[in-house]
């Protein structure tokens, strides 16, 4: 199987996955982060589509590896039906996604290891950099959104004044 067939083939999955958590939560906050990352794997897999036309060097890099790794890599994104039942708020859903997006790192780094293939060890790096970018972006948004857990705000901070 050819390595960016697989990497596009997972961006739709985690597209598709983020879409259906969009419209099943009741929550517009939580169906706006969702959506927010249904349109971040569209770009995502806009990037591999690229990689494809010709832009790396190795996107005709051949893997056997991926034929068996299909299946595990579905389990991250199978559905969970009590899964929105535990995201009611948008920080849970960036955690839920930083979870998700750290299982597809570290799922392309493996595979990236157990390869063979030089040209295809090194386009499944590629993309596992595009992976961690993509899960870095997506943790420096979680940050924003829990920063007020994190703030120090008492009172006695509050009202400084010169004297």
């Amino acid at each position: 199987m050819k390595v960016i067939d697989f990497a596009l083939e997972m961006e739709e999955m985690g597209k598709d996955y983020f879409w259906r958590l969009a419209n099943e939560a009741s929550i517009n906050g939580v169906r706006t982060v969702f959506t927010m990352l249904a349109e971040a794997q569209q770009e995502l897999y806009d990037t591999f589509l690229a990689m494809k036309r010709g832009a790396s060097v190795h996107c005709n890099a051949d893997s056997r590896a991926l034929e068996r790794a299909r299946e595990a890599f579905a389990r991250i994104f199978a559905p969970d039906g009590a899964l929105l039942d535990l995201l009611k708020t948008d920080l849970a859903a960036y955690e839920h996604a930083m979870q998700v997006e750290a299982a597809v790192v570290r799922f392309c780094e493996e595979l990236a290891e157990r390869e063979r293939d030089e040209e295809a060890r090194a386009l499944l790096r590629e993309i596992a950099a595009e992976e961690r970018q993509y899960y870095d972006t997506v943790e420096s948004i979680h940050d924003f959104v829990a920063a007020p857990r994190w703030q120090l705000c008492w009172g006695e901070f509050s009202n400084l004044q010169e004297m």
